[in-house]
């Protein structure tokens, strides 16, 4: 009679480890197609591109309106940066032009300071 009791016993807790044991396989099954869905996008950069694609003529422009906004805080860096390029252009062509005008200052005195001897003027007639 004992083992009789003990072998239900052993059944019982081997049904209960087999459901135990479904559970599991359900549970791991769940989680399994969750990061299977969560990173289906991420697996194909192509799929991604094309569900983005058509919302980018839209956003460009909301893009530029926030970089604008950003760059135009008084205490931005970048702000300071883009100001600075702005000047570069305009003190560029400035300075070109004082470098020339100076070259060419510096080229008419050297060459009127020296003045080279002419040689006189031979009039060679073929005739002769």
């Amino acid at each position: 009679m004992a083992a009789a009791k003990e072998l239900a016993r052993l059944r019982l807790h081997k049904q209960a480890l087999l459901l135990e044991s479904d559970l599991n396989r359900l549970a791991l099954r769940a989680e399994w197609e969750q990061l299977r869905a969560a990173t289906a996008h991420a697996s194909d950069p192509m799929v991604a591109w094309r569900k983005i694609s058509p919302w980018l003529p839209l956003l460009a422009p909301l893009a530029g309106f926030l970089a604008v906004r950003t760059l135009r805080r008084p205490g931005s860096v970048l702000g300071g940066v883009i100001s600075a390029v702005k000047w570069i252009q305009p003190l560029y062509s400035l300075w070109r032009r004082l470098a020339s005008r100076q070259h060419r200052e510096e080229t008419q005195k050297t060459t009127t300071s020296v003045s080279l001897p002419r040689a006189p003027a031979v009039c060679h007639d073929a005739r002769r």
